[in-house]
């Protein structure tokens, strides 16, 4: 670390419609709190010293706010846990360009628990937040890094991953906002941001979302770009980061952005946590969703998924966010399904009558009323009546990226005849 590391302390100024009094309890405490019990327990001189040499001659000033403040109880304070903060500043520092400091904190950072497969998601995702050359510039110094750990690249995720499941809900409210405020005069900016930013990047699993909410606010509050970084306070928050943690990331970035850009960020998540407050206040009460045995339009099951005569009634699917949904499905003697599949899986409960299913490869098990059945996600499987006794269930599954089953071909006579096998091999019964 050299003298050039350091940014220096500013006075806060003023800031419209900022209630400091507020601010200091919700939005910025650790600037102002009380260094903590455990910092104020340990001697001075149990504490290495973290300031180099010429920042002592040169500023020894600097170096003493640098070991006691920065370093000694900043960096101490359990409200944001040490690799947590380590995401931050290693996230600050590439968006900022600060690479003659970004050495010793990757170092840092991989001390506190940050693996190499996230510090690569981070840099990553901050070519897209904070700039292509932001990135590339900060890859060489993470090379570096690697080298002299002998950090291989198997430890570094390869470049296409199975993507991980966002909230259908929002993501269908954010596009829709994007097509609607940058589709007209920027299409394939929309297009990028739609299909390639949030479809593509968000949802690598190389960091997960949490920590790419972090990433983000750390590299946009760097940026001093507080349009963008409201809407990825409140993404932070949907993502699991806690008014706390982004209050404290507030106060660890005063040290490494600035104070003033620390102090506009935290008037930012008091407002947002104020705006959610309110909307909580204000919000409906919570109302059941009753789907009536016999009441509501009743379908027959098409053909095309079913064989013999089906009948479904009383759909019924639950608010966002959750993604779950289902339905009463009654089999006359003989009726079945198709062969298929459920991304994340179906739960039967079987109500009246005797039926039978089959996972693919498996045998054929027989169901009756009061019994459970659970079918893995995305295994192929069917369900349907005995030959000779109705069964009627109520089918339930959660829908991933908006899709909730896939369809197949149909059971043949010859699969369904072989029946449920005496033993019932196959099953798991909890």
């Amino acid at each position: 670390m050299s003298a050039r590391a350091m940014e220096s302390a500013m006075g806060p100024g003023r800031f419209p419609g900022c209630d400091m009094k507020k601010l200091t309890q919700i939005g910025a405490a650790g600037l102002m709190a009380a260094t903590p019990a455990a910092a104020q327990e340990a001697p001075r001189e149990e504490r290495k010293s973290v300031a180099p040499a010429d920042m002592k001659a040169i500023t020894p000033a600097l170096a003493r706010y640098t070991d006691d403040i920065l370093f000694g109880d900043n960096w101490e304070n359990p409200r944001l846990s040490k690799r947590d903060r380590s995401l931050v500043t290693i996230s600050a520092l590439i968006a900022g360009g600060k690479s003659a400091q970004l050495g010793g904190h990757l170092g840092r950072a991989l001390d506190n628990g940050v693996t190499p497969q996230e510090i690569s998601g981070v840099l990553t995702h901050l070519a897209f937040y904070s700039g292509w050359p932001n990135a590339v510039s900060a890859i060489g110094v993470a090379q570096d890094v690697f080298t002299k750990r002998d950090i291989g690249s198997d430890q570094i995720a390869p470049a296409t991953m199975p993507p991980i499941a966002l909230n259908a809900g929002k993501e269908k409210a954010r596009a829709a906002m994007v097509n609607t405020t940058v589709a007209p005069s920027a299409p394939n900016l929309a297009r990028f941001t739609n299909d390639t930013l949030f479809g593509d990047l968000w949802r690598r699993p190389d960091l997960s979302p949490r920590d790419r909410s972090l990433v983000t606010v750390a590299a946009l509050t760097m940026a001093g770009d507080s349009g963008q970084l409201s809407y990825h306070l409140g993404r932070a928050l949907d993502n699991g980061v806690t008014t706390e943690q982004l209050s404290e990331t507030m106060t660890h970035l005063a040290f490494y952005a600035g104070w003033p850009k620390g102090m506009s960020g935290a008037a930012l998540v008091r407002e947002e946590t104020a705006r959610r407050s309110d909307a909580a206040a204000n919000a409906a009460p919570a109302r059941l969703i009753v789907a009536r045995h016999g009441e509501g339009p009743a379908q027959q099951g098409p053909a095309a998924n079913f064989i013999g005569t089906v009948e479904v009634t009383g759909r019924f699917a639950s608010p966002a966010p959750s993604r779950t949904s289902g339905a009463t499905v009654t089999f006359q003697p003989g009726a079945r399904t198709a062969w298929h599949s459920h991304p994340l899986g179906q739960t039967l409960i079987v109500t009246q009558g005797v039926g039978w299913t089959q996972v693919e490869g498996g045998p054929i098990v027989e169901m009756r009323a009061g019994d459970v059945i659970v079918a893995p996600p995305g295994a192929r499987h069917w369900h349907g009546a005995s030959p000779s006794s109705p069964m009627s269930h109520v089918a339930i599954a959660e829908a991933a990226d908006g899709k909730v089953v896939d369809w197949f071909e149909q059971v043949d006579d010859a699969t369904y005849r072989n029946g449920p096998s005496g033993d019932q091999d196959g099953t798991r019964r909890e």
